[in-house]
């Protein structure tokens, strides 16, 4: 599993799994060295591999506090969202069971063998999106601006997931509206 993190700033979306990669901070280039590592030793050993670049993967049981953990927890604490420069970010946010059958799809083709695929949504969303979707839920939620700080960040978009729709025959069935949906479900569910 390796990450859309590899790309750094996007310099042209869709972003394919030929465009250039320059990752911006540490998570992008170990990502990358596990890239080349993986396809090294594979192709010396002759052991098939198969990798796979996610985009912002969110859901139920989430644990690696990225924006989309971060953003609802906070909604339903009753507490303010941050949105850095108009939060016009955007991200390929993936579902989680999207993701899963993604992988499943790979681990299974023949035509995955020796490959590198995007399975992410296929379109981006900006954060404010994110914002406003969850505001959908929690009616009360407040939203805050604040300029940007964090400037690692690589500047990211829609990922090209064309290779895996006719590879893999796969197909994302989340949208965001229809995740988070289910994320919120979920954890109101536990309390």
């Amino acid at each position: 599993t390796s990450s859309s993190m590899v790309y750094g700033d996007f310099q042209y979306t869709p972003a394919d799994e030929n465009h250039p990669k320059n990752p911006k901070d540490v998570y992008g280039g170990v990502k990358l060295a596990g890239e080349i590592i993986t396809e090294s030793f594979c192709r010396r050993y002759n052991v098939p591999f198969t990798i796979i670049r996610p985009s912002a993967v969110y859901g139920p049981t989430d644990v690696n506090r990225r924006v989309s953990q971060i953003f609802i927890e906070n909604a339903m604490k009753g507490k303010e969202l941050i949105l850095h420069d108009g939060g016009e970010a955007k991200l390929d946010f993936t579902y989680v069971k999207d993701i899963a059958h993604g992988f499943v799809l790979a681990a299974l083709s023949e035509e995955a063998i020796n490959e590198t695929f995007n399975i992410t949504t296929g379109k981006a969303r900006s954060l404010k999106e994110f914002a406003e979707v969850l505001k959908q839920h929690f009616p009360d939620l407040k939203i805050k601006e604040e300029p940007q700080t964090d400037f690692i960040r690589p500047k990211r978009g829609t990922l090209d997931i064309s290779k895996a729709k006719k590879l893999l025959g796969y197909e994302p069935k989340y949208n965001l509206e229809k995740g988070i949906k289910e994320y919120v479900e979920f954890l109101k569910s536990l309390s």
